[in-house]
């Protein structure tokens, strides 16, 4: 097949992870992908220095008419030039302008990876309604959302969830991050890799450790890890931290540029999200390395970690039961390695990029064979 993949975001994001990803794997197994990227991009550097064939001329996101035109003129040349049998927009814009350039020749396939609900007015409907012959969910409850504004009915739907290239996470060299950052031998050793805004709710794990007997408390360390936000940083974070009278069992690092020995080293993934998570890699990334999870419920993270099995699930909104399951944690070390042992045959058999691909040419095919192509 020949596809056409549009995401034009502008930031590292969960979203574009997953575009990328699968414009590696359907190269992989074969196909030959076109992807649209936003212009100056991290999405686009990486499409650059995997070899994926593409454009970034182009700034999507624009208020100047004229630029928008020239988008648009260039999206209709693609089209028009490279024949593809699909075409996979991974955002609002793409979308909207593939549906307006294509006009229902080709099947118009939308990717729902982000984790707000679609707009709702009558332009909206007519895209989704109209223009488009099937929507990718990267989890049940986008589906649930779509489903609540449009009348899909003529549109075909699946959920597809993200897959891990299993390949880039092998055995990586000891960097002992216990001594570097003083954690004693017979702690907890935890982690929170996220960025430090508001939507991650690291707050929630602060207000968990305060919650917990000093004695629980100086028996786990966390390292909080990632990149500073504007409406907070870490250093944000540590003051609410000393306040709670928590700091001595937790650790801040800025944004690490691999974390892949640190999710080797340590005994259990942390993810205390409030919003967002369409698509949460670093769950995956926490099993890709045989590590249990500690999860809030928001949105994908109790499709990815079965509660009582992989790991455990508590209410986003609710600091006293993390407080109980990590104070639970401390005495089942036996019980959160056989977790993470799941862990990582679950994300083997149901999120690897392979089993991700395969799906997602069996949904093109599904959807090629209802347009009559």
């Amino acid at each position: 097949m020949r596809i056409l993949l549009t995401c034009h975001v502008r930031f590292a994001s969960a979203l574009a992870w997953y575009a990328y990803h699968l414009a590696r794997g359907l190269r992989s197994a074969g196909h030959d992908v076109y992807l649209s990227s936003q212009r100056g991009s991290p999405l686009a550097e990486w499409a650059r220095t995997a070899g994926i064939p593409g454009t970034d001329q182009f700034d999507y996101h624009s208020a100047n008419p004229l630029h928008l035109a020239q988008a648009v003129r260039q999206l209709r040349r693609v089209v028009r030039e490279y024949e593809p049998d699909v075409l996979n927009a991974h955002c609002p814009p793409g979308h909207a302008l593939l549906a307006w350039v294509n006009s229902g020749r080709r099947p118009l396939i939308r990717t729902a990876a982000e984790p707000r609900s679609p707009r709702n007015n009558a332009v909206n409907r007519f895209i989704h309604e109209r223009r488009t012959d099937g929507l990718i969910y990267s989890t049940a409850t986008s589906a649930v959302r779509y489903a609540q504004v449009f009348s899909l009915t003529r549109v075909a739907q699946q959920v597809i969830y993200p897959g891990l290239d299993l390949s880039l996470f092998p055995e990586t060299a000891f960097a002992n991050w216990r001594q570097r950052l003083s954690v004693p031998d017979d702690a907890l050793f935890a982690a929170v890799v996220a960025r430090m805004s508001p939507e991650k709710g690291q707050e929630k794990l602060i207000e968990a450790l305060a919650l917990l007997e000093p004695g629980v408390r100086s028996r786990i360390v966390v390292l909080l890890t990632g990149d500073d936000n504007r409406q907070r940083t870490w250093r944000d974070l540590e003051l609410l931290a000393q306040q709670k009278g928590v700091a001595s069992s937790l650790r801040f690092a800025s944004r690490l540029d691999d974390v892949r020995p640190l999710l080797s080293e340590i005994d259990l993934g942390v993810i205390t999200s409030l919003r967002s998570e369409a698509v949460c890699r670093i769950a995956l990334e926490y099993m890709a390395y045989g590590k249990p999870v500690i999860t809030s419920d928001v949105n994908i993270l109790p499709e990815v970690v079965r509660h009582d099995d992989t790991g455990w699930v508590f209410p986003s909104q609710e600091p006293a039961r993390l407080a109980w399951l990590l104070e639970r944690a401390t005495t089942e070390r036996a019980a959160l390695r056989d977790m993470g042992e799941r862990g990582r045959a679950r994300l083997e058999s149901e999120f690897t990029l392979a089993g991700m691909t395969e799906r997602t040419i069996a949904y093109y095919q599904q959807v090629l064979a209802r347009h009559g192509r």
